[in-house]
């Protein structure tokens, strides 16, 4: 379910489960910019983005005599960053339920060409457009997206994240790949 933990990461895990206030530094630095593009699309307060970020650290070396345990850092950290910011704006129940998430909830994404995993030969026009194309999905889908390929989690883990099936999330990743190739279309028909 889990990526491979890497050399660096294991090593890191197993520093911070020794107390090395170092290990800690470096997972910071290395997940920090990760955490703040993926939390700041459930609030667009800065300052609060950065505090659940910094609290979410403080956690892990309160709790390092489990560091060990954790199977993939990066799937550790997104979970934690998006529970605590969602706690903190006090929408977790809103989030819970789909139906009120795309008519209430706040949420953005801005996307990379990267990020998105389509052909790397695109123009600048038709990068707009693809940009133009995601912002026009439900937040849903477009959190998926996120999480998918910019972020590289797999289907299990995108479950625990949105809190839905895996089965939900295959589901829910293919009508999104099949919305975008529809609007993909049209937009370059008419264009």
């Amino acid at each position: 379910m889990r990526e491979n933990l890497s050399q660096t990461d294991a090593s890191w895990l197993l520093r911070l489960h020794q107390g090395e206030h170092d290990a800690l530094a470096l997972l910071m630095g290395k997940y920090y910019t990760v955490l703040y593009n993926y939390a700041i699309s459930f609030s667009k307060d800065q300052g609060l983005v950065k505090d659940c970020i910094q609290e979410v650290f403080i956690d892990l070396w309160q709790r390092r005599d489990h560091a060990r345990s954790i199977l993939s850092p990066k799937y550790y950290l997104l979970r934690a960053v998006k529970n605590k910011v969602l706690k903190s704006i006090g929408k977790q129940s809103l989030y819970a339920d789909n139906s009120l998430l795309d008519n209430e909830c706040d949420l953005y994404y801005e996307f990379s060409i990267e990020g998105i995993m389509m052909e790397k030969q695109l123009s600048e026009e038709k990068t707009a457009r693809l940009k133009k194309l995601i912002s026009g999905l439900s937040k849903r889908q477009q959190e998926i997206v996120h999480l998918r390929y910019y972020q590289h989690l797999d289907h299990d883990q995108i479950a625990q994240i949105m809190n839905i099936t895996t089965q939900s999330v295959y589901n829910l990743l293919h009508e999104t790949i099949q919305r975008l190739k529809s609007l993909w279309r049209l937009e370059f028909i008419s264009g």
